[in-house]
């Protein structure tokens, strides 16, 4: 089974957990998830099946959104409850108006320090593998985006907490973000709750729930719970591949505009992909509608080569066929 699902991960279960719930429901092994939500986090976790595997690179500087709420006054080792605390204060006086003041101070390109228990990799090694063996290293900072960083309510409080909402670029940590808050204002702050509602086009409103995938394999629908992937790769170019075409694909051999059902579309494409473009690759996906499964899938990933149109040579980049 070739395809994305849209799942909707419970608290308590790790991401891999839940892709090893996603393979015995569906039958695939080849399964695997679109970027790793803390075991304490809920929400939206894409997981990729069978060849469609090999596209999870291009998810990787997908934006995420978050809801979150951070609790004001306590600090921990990890940045969110599941971690040991280290320091605790009494915030009461501290008030939404402050609370907002420092939220500029973490909107934009930012530096981060990744949290130690994380998956960011120090000399080869997982920072969280490092931190279960006791190892406690100093992580460099890290350029990261946050596009948006906004209080949503507020509950008072000697611990007051905050609710937040989120849109954070590739590798941003909320809970890092959530202790810089609290160092920023000057009593600490860890995340209480983290909901994650998208990744790139997969949305929280068409998610699926660990029970609603049993259902439809119950009922012989599991087709209907798998994602559009023309949609969630919405941002590519892509041109229809003929039939005939589909050999040469399989056995790599060079693909002309000739292969394509609309060669004059994908020339001009080419065309105007390869104007002032002397460095950049132009990537495209090559699709073909099975009549055998009454529906388009993505048969390759391909692209052309950057520099003058005359030059310009179509070439493999994934092969999932």
């Amino acid at each position: 089974m070739d395809g994305f699902v849209n799942v909707l991960k419970p608290p308590g279960l790790t991401s891999h957990d839940v892709v090893l719930e996603v393979r015995r429901i569906l039958g695939e092994n080849k399964a695997g998830h679109l970027g790793t939500l803390d075991p304490s986090a809920r929400g939206v976790l894409p997981v990729a099946l069978g060849s469609y595997r090999r596209l999870a690179e291009y998810f990787l500087d997908d934006d995420k959104d978050y809801v979150a709420e951070f609790i004001f006054g306590v600090r921990t080792d990890t940045g969110d409850l599941d971690g040991d605390v280290v320091a605790r204060k009494h915030a009461g006086s501290l008030s939404p108006g402050q609370v907002r003041e420092h939220l500029a101070r973490l909107t934009g390109s930012i530096l981060q320090v990744p949290p130690m228990v994380s998956a960011v990799k120090v000399r080869g090694k997982r920072l969280y593998e490092l931190a279960r063996k006791g190892v406690t290293v100093e992580p460099q900072p890290r350029p990261v985006t946050v596009h948006r960083f906004e209080m949503l309510g507020w509950v008072p409080g000697v611990h007051p907490r905050g609710v937040f909402f989120l849109r954070v670029g590739r590798g941003t940590y909320v809970r890092a973000l959530a202790d810089s808050l609290g160092e920023s204002l000057g009593c600490g702050a860890a995340v209480s709750f983290l909901l994650r509602s998208r990744v790139g086009r997969f949305y929280l409103k068409d998610g699926h729930t660990i029970a609603s995938l049993e259902l439809a394999k119950k009922e012989g629908r599991l087709a209907s719970i798998l994602a559009d992937p023309l949609e969630v790769l919405s941002p590519f170019a892509r041109f229809e591949v003929k039939s005939e075409a589909l050999e040469k694909i399989r056995n790599g051999t060079p693909l002309e505009t000739g292969d394509f059902e609309d060669p004059g579309s994908l020339t001009s494409w080419m065309r105007k992909e390869a104007t002032g473009n002397e460095k950049r690759r132009s990537l495209f996906l090559g699709t073909h509608f099975s009549r055998e499964d009454g529906c388009r899938k993505i048969v390759a990933v391909l692209s052309t080569a950057a520099g003058s149109t005359l030059a310009c040579k179509i070439k493999y980049e994934k092969v999932l066929i």
